[in-house]
């Protein structure tokens, strides 16, 4: 029997769970907004990749044996799902919503 607290979400169904890069309320003074201000926000957004679906594509398969900090994607921000589950809120994205992988020059 398993403890709630020590539950994960795997994703399945060509599914990534990511990690959003998302910006705060700050100018670029360092000046806190107001929660209500509305600013324009980029369609595109980078994401750390937590874990892939066994059926995504064998592009995203690679990202398994790299490590971590490097499995950063560039995904369309409305396609980005959050789902809440025991007080924990997990972020997951079809692999087709994934327009790219950001590498260093050197890397392939």
């Amino acid at each position: 029997m398993s403890t709630i607290g020590a539950q994960r979400l795997k994703p399945v169904n060509r599914h990534l769970v990511i990690v959003p890069h998302v910006q705060k309320n700050e100018t670029n003074s360092g000046v806190l907004l107001p929660d209500d201000f509305s600013q324009e926000e980029d369609r595109y957004i980078s994401a750390s990749v937590v874990d892939i679906a066994s059926d995504c594509s064998s592009d995203f398969q690679r990202l398994r044996r790299i490590s971590h900090e490097n499995n950063i994607v560039v995904v369309d921000r409305g396609m980005i799902e959050e789902v809440k589950l025991n007080n924990k809120t997990h972020y997951i994205v079809l692999e087709n919503y994934v327009i790219g992988i950001l590498r260093g020059l050197d890397e392939d």
